[in-house]
């Protein structure tokens, strides 16, 4: 029995002390970085800023809730999408494959976008306006790459690495000027605080502004931000849409930035982002950090974690 039990134990080390070692490993990161970017030490015992709170989320919370892993995984959130009635605002989906090699290339239209469902930012998404004109195997190498790339671990966005990674192709959106513009609502559980629009991330003359819900100039801004657009962003006709669809994706969340695109008088859900930027957003005054930190509600995350007897 001894040695049985022995052994079990052994096991049990050999699994979850490496475990334990990345965690200690991945928080002594978040907490350096956290210094270097944002400018102060990082309180995890009493988070009160906007960045604190974002980190706790992450290190606490995220990984624990199954729609949120669901929401965040590029390829499963259409199915939670299509249950809250949202089908319609869908970005048309080409394949989903599980290696570069299984890629149906051919049979792609002329212009695409290859990303990856587990990760976030430009290593993990490509491109493609002419497949004619790129090269395949580098575009195929670098997917490699992405794949073998724990997104997850490196920020300690844990809830990342619960999902099983997949190459997606999805629709290159494209619009009568001659860039999309991304619309990104700040949302905490079902209030819009400020949205962002930007432009130029395809071009040369990249650009952003922030807005209320009016579309009126935000009091907001970040530590070496973007120029904002001159003249402002008009009102798009169907904005009061992406208001609600912000709106109802962000419902029951403490934090969630809810990315649209509105094209050719067309919205499109682009993705839900439970932890923007990582956590590391250093806010023009600082004390913007701990005026939105109050609006992320940690008591809606401990209130789960409690009912679902998670420590």
């Amino acid at each position: 029995m001894y040695v049985v039990m022995q052994n079990i134990s052994l096991k049990l080390t050999d699994r979850v002390i490496p475990e334990i070692f990345l965690r200690y490993l991945v928080k002594k990161r978040i907490k350096k970085r956290f210094k270097k970017v944002v400018g102060y030490d990082l309180n995890l015992e009493s988070p009160q800023s906007y960045c604190e709170k974002i980190q706790w989320l992450k290190l606490n919370y995220l990984e624990h809730n199954p729609e949120i892993i669901q929401c965040a995984d590029k390829y499963r959130v259409r199915d939670y999408l299509k249950k809250q009635g949202l089908s319609d605002f869908l970005v048309t989906l080409y394949g989903c494959w599980n290696t570069p090699k299984d890629i149906l290339w051919d049979t792609l239209p002329n212009a695409f976008v290859l990303k990856l469902n587990n990760g976030s930012g430009r290593k993990y998404m490509w491109l493609i306006p002419d497949k004619n004109s790129v090269n395949k195997n580098a575009v195929f190498k670098d997917v490699y790459w992405a794949l073998r790339n724990n997104f997850g671990y490196k920020h300690g966005e844990f809830h990342y690495r619960k999902i099983q990674p997949k190459i997606m192709a999805e629709e290159y959106l494209k619009d009568n000027r001659k860039d999309i513009r991304d619309y990104k609502f700040y949302c905490f559980n079902g209030d819009i605080a400020f949205l962002s629009i930007e432009q130029g991330r395809r071009t040369t003359k990249h650009v952003r502004g922030y807005y209320d819900t009016n579309l009126n100039k935000a009091p907001v801004k970040f530590v070496d931000d973007l120029d904002e657009p001159d003249p402002p962003f008009e009102r798009p006709g169907n904005f009061e849409t992406m208001i609600d669809i912000a709106q109802q994706l962000s419902k029951g969340h403490p934090h969630v930035r809810v990315d649209l695109y509105n094209t050719g008088g067309r919205i499109y859900i682009g993705e839900l982002t439970f932890a923007p930027e990582c956590g590391y957003t250093p806010w023009d005054p600082a004390e913007l950090d701990f005026e939105y930190g109050k609006r992320i509600n940690l008591d809606i995350a401990q209130s789960f974690l409690k009912s679902n007897q998670i420590a």
